[in-house]
Order: C-alpha cells, then sequence, then structure tokens
C-alpha cells in the first residue's frame, strides 16, 4: 500500500542562495512575557514555578500593564487560569526575556562576525564556474586517494 504513494520533491520556497545570508531574527511582540498570546510562556513561567506542567496545571494569564493579549482568552472561565502573576511580576519576566533575546541577537552577530572572518580568502568571489571547478577537483583527489 505504501509502494502506492506517489513521491514529489520539495518545492522550496527560497533558493539556498538566499537561505545562506538569512537575516537575524528578533521577535516583534508588544509583551515579551506572554510573546503575544495573552498566555506566559512556559519557559519563564518555571522561573517562577520549576514544577510546572502545562498538561495538568491551570494556565498562567498574562496580566502585565501594556498587554491587552489576554483578551483573546475572556470567553473562557477565569477558574481555568492561574492569575498569581501580577502585573509587577509579568513586567520583571517581560525584562527578563526581551534581555534574552537581546544576548541572543548579540551572539548571533558575533558569531556571523567571526565566520567571515574565518572564511578563506576569496570563497565569497567564486562564480558558479569556480565552484563546479573546485568540485570536479575535489572528485579527483578523493577519486585518487581512494585507488591508492
Amino acid at each position: 500500500m505504501i509502494d502506492d504513494l506517489p513521491q514529489f520533491e520539495p518545492i522550496p520556497l527560497r533558493s539556498e542562495e538566499e537561505n545562506q545570508e538569512e537575516e537575524i531574527f528578533y521577535p516583534r511582540w508588544r509583551c515579551f512575557c506572554c510573546q503575544d498570546s495573552g498566555l506566559v510562556a512556559q519557559d519563564l513561567v518555571h522561573l517562577i514555578m520549576p514544577q510546572y506542567n502545562p498538561d495538568r496545571d491551570k494556565w498562567v494569564l498574562c496580566q502585565a500593564v501594556h498587554c491587552d493579549a489576554s483578551k483573546r482568552w475572556e470567553n473562557v472561565p477565569i477558574e481555568n487560569f492561574d492569575t498569581r502573576f501580577i502585573p509587577s511580576i509579568c513586567q520583571k519576566l517581560d525584562l527578563i526575556n526581551r534581555e534574552q533575546w537581546r544576548n541572543s541577537v548579540k551572539q548571533q552577530i558575533n558569531i556571523r562576525q567571526l565566520a567571515k572572518k574565518r572564511k578563506m580568502p576569496g570563497s565569497s568571489e567564486r562564480t558558479e564556474n569556480d565552484n563546479r571547478e573546485v568540485e570536479q577537483r575535489k572528485q579527483e583527489i578523493e577519486a585518487n586517494d581512494y585507488e591508492e
């Protein structure tokens, strides 16, 4: 039965060349406490409740002053949510997550800069034809090594 299924090649949204120089992602959330979901992000919940289990425990409602994302949960009875994360706690969690994202972006920038420094001289100026020649030489060398 599985043999009857057709086989497809994936259809890329972007070319390989576009994927190589991706921009560094930084979220555009208004609230980093809940990531604009209305529910406090689980990794942040674990900072305050290490034993938190989202499959067992009540969802933690974001109550940050600047956040209105929790309004999407207005039609769900309040008894389904843990509301102990008062606005000041949510604000602190928001600041913690913003700082984590800033550090992550700094680290990605540093890694990218280091990778550019370590790049082989002239490798970024290669044409498609140059790349084919390099690949052909590599295959010839590997074939010679294999024969010996």
